[in-house]
């Protein structure tokens, strides 16, 4: 439950601190003091649009902090692990909010700073709202149906989301295949270039290494004469010869002759002699490799050519389908894979109706189950709804819920939900959105939230004036009403009615004073005594005698034995 409201520089509110109780809290005060802001204070805590408006005339920042009590809220504790945020041993959730004129606002978790988005989702469901604007989604038909499944309990909502779960398969799967369908010429238009592709680069009988030996070849060939004049020269130097030059085999033999005569008379130099005569043998070896390789050369023009246009084919290749060959060849993979997918293509529009078949039996099976319980559940809200309208003065309403059924497939079901009534004995039934008054929507809306209470796991229900429009013994079934839900939850209620406010178990005046040329708001716990001028004026206004104090008196009498 709220514990603690600290409001600072928040619109005419200077610095408030409103420490709740369990039970049924009643704020009340003269129109204009501010009620309204702590309800809009208490938004912002949570995580609602927060408006530079709000900050105090005069002041840099506006700041807002709750503090809820979740040490009971097993559903906090999940949804806290599935975060990633840390429980605190005491239980406690503290949700600080600043707003700043520069627009940059500050969220902080437990002291910690956080993300707007998580800071929101942690305030989820902590509070329950209902005041004049909330009262219009009994307007929004599509809500009627949400507060059924409520009141349905689990097995009503698990029914639903397993039929939502379904739809969502059966119109993913019909989706894909009207994709499939409709892309048919463009399928087609692909299939024939992925064919030509893959035929291309198939035809071209590609490897890895083939490139590099082609330029290697090339190198050869586009050099051959070079080559063989080198290699020429490299042979007479050698051994041949020729052209009036002395081979280094003779030359080489003529020293090792000298070096071997000269270590005869010096044994000190054989050892040069044996490092010489090797390198003869080397030589030689040399000179009869050059030989053979000078004798076969083979120079053949036309297999130039065939190097030349196969690295031309081989760069184009690589211009439409990869850098290197490997990538080439990876494409061709690819764009098998791709053709093989395309061209089943029956077979996946196949798959696709047999699911879609499937999903659709599944969903009637589901959906009627799903209307069964509707219908069950139905039954028990009209019944209960009934008495809690007579308690509230509107026994001459008969309150239903309608069904109509819908042609096609839908995520909510088989039917659509609208809450109907008629207003008086006699009447036909009729939408509710376009028959009740305000005042009707308030008591109804208070009915459907006092049977919610004992299925809702929301711990906090704020009601904003929701007696705005309604009088007499109304607004006393109202006030009692409101106790009875103060047993099951704790619940914060702003109210201008006497009738209403006499039945708190603790009790806020809001008040606004002048002070030093500066408007502000404060907050005043009351006890009995206060309680009973606070009554006074809410019944007589200004002129405030001792008959007025004696019926604020007796009202509270009556409210304390009626809450025993």
């Amino acid at each position: 439950m709220l514990l603690s409201l600290y409001i600072k520089n928040f619109a005419l509110i200077d610095d408030v601190e409103v420490t709740f109780a369990k039970g049924l809290n009643i704020i009340t005060g003269e129109t204009g003091a501010g009620k309204s802001m702590l309800i809009d204070a208490l938004q912002v805590a949570l995580g609602s649009r927060a408006s530079t408006e709000f900050i105090r005339t005069g002041r840099d920042r506006a700041t807002v902090q709750a503090i809820f009590d979740v040490s009971e809220l097993d559903w906090m504790k999940q949804r806290m692990a599935e975060l990633g945020v840390e429980w605190e041993e005491d239980g406690l959730l503290v949700l600080a909010r600043e707003i700043s004129h520069s627009g940059k606002n500050t969220c902080r978790l437990n002291g910690r700073p956080v993300s707007l988005s998580l800071y929101r989702r942690m305030g989820s469901g902590l509070v329950d709202m209902l005041g004049q604007h909330e009262q219009q989604i009994l307007l929004d038909q599509d809500r009627h149906r949400q507060l059924l499944d409520k009141w349905g309990g689990p097995r009503l909502l698990a029914q639903a989301a397993k039929v939502h779960d379904i739809y969502s398969r059966w119109r993913e799967a019909s989706d894909s295949l009207q994709s499939l369908e409709s892309n048919a010429r463009e399928v087609a238009r692909r299939l024939d270039m992925l064919s030509f592709q893959i035929e291309e680069i198939s035809r071209a009988q590609l490897s890895e290494q083939e490139e590099d030996g082609l330029v290697a070849e090339r190198r050869l060939l586009v050099n051959a004469e070079k080559i063989s004049r080198l290699a020429g020269e490299v042979y007479d130097y050698l051994y041949g010869g020729e052209r009036g030059i002395t081979p280094a085999v003779e030359t080489a033999g003529k020293a090792l002759a000298s070096l071997k005569e000269l270590a005869e008379i010096d044994p000190q130099l054989a050892g040069l002699t044996e490092i010489l005569e090797p390198v003869l043998y080397q030589v030689e070896d040399v000179a009869r490799e050059i030989a053979s390789y000078r004798d076969n050369l083979e120079y053949h023009p036309g297999r130039l050519d065939e190097i030349e246009h196969r690295l031309s084919l081989i760069k184009q290749l690589k211009y439409k389908y990869g850098t290197t060959v490997k990538e080439i060849l990876a494409y061709k993979e690819s764009a098998e894979a791709e053709l093989h997918r395309l061209s089943h293509r029956t077979e996946e529009a196949e798959a696709l109706q047999a699911k879609i078949k499937a999903a659709a039996e599944a969903w009637q099976q589901e959906a009627q189950a799903l209307s069964q319980l509707r219908r069950q559940a139905a039954r028990t809200l009209e019944e209960r709804a009934a008495g809690e309208l007579r308690y509230l003065e509107m026994g001459g309403v008969d309150f239903r819920v309608g069904f109509t059924e819908v042609p096609e497939l839908s995520p909510r079901g088989k039917e659509e939900i609208e809450f109907l009534i008629a207003p008086n004995p006699g009447e036909p039934l009729r939408p509710l959105r376009k028959t009740a008054s305000g005042g009707e929507l308030s008591r109804i809306m208070l009915a459907l939230k006092v049977l919610l209470a004992g299925v809702d796991e929301v711990p906090t229900l704020i009601f904003d004036e929701i007696d705005t429009g309604v009088g007499g013994k109304a607004l006393q079934a109202i006030g009692e009403k409101l106790a009875q839900v103060g047993r099951q939850r704790q619940v914060i209620c702003v109210t201008h009615g006497p009738q209403v406010a006499c039945f708190a178990d603790t009790h806020y005046l809001i008040s606004k004073k002048v002070m030093a040329g500066h408007t502000r708001t404060t907050v005043e716990r009351l006890d009995e005594q206060g309680r009973v001028e606070e009554l006074a004026r809410m019944l007589a206004g200004r002129q405030i005698t001792d008959v007025v104090k004696n019926h604020a008196r007796q009202m509270l009498k009556m409210s304390a034995a009626y809450k025993k």
